[in-house]
């Protein structure tokens, strides 16, 4: 089996409304790394988001943006805040064995 660990890609991050806007990709330096439905991958720069917390125990992703960067990414359309939850591959009740 392979290591577990936290794997945040590919989460399905819904607006206010329930539409999936944007899928989590990848968190670098310059700011967050999200895929648009039509699968262009965009980057949230940090000074645009108010938010971005990962709730361990809900298995929740929140991401607020400034109000600004509603003009700059207008592909969030009215949207200021995206969730997404994720499934657990597996239900651990202890930590794998190491191998």
């Amino acid at each position: 089996m392979a290591p577990m660990r936290f794997d945040f890609d590919g989460i399905p991050l819904d607006d206010e409304d329930g539409r999936t806007t944007a899928i989590l990709r990848f968190r670098t330096t310059r700011g967050l790394v999200v895929q648009l439905p039509e699968s262009v991958d965009v980057t949230i720069p940090w000074a645009d988001l108010e938010v971005a917390s990962i709730d361990l125990i809900k298995a929740r992703v929140v991401l607020r943006v400034t109000n600004g960067a509603r003009a700059q990414h207008r592909w969030l359309g009215s949207a200021q805040v995206l969730t997404g939850s994720w499934t657990d591959r597996e239900l651990l009740k202890e930590p794998p064995a190491a191998t």
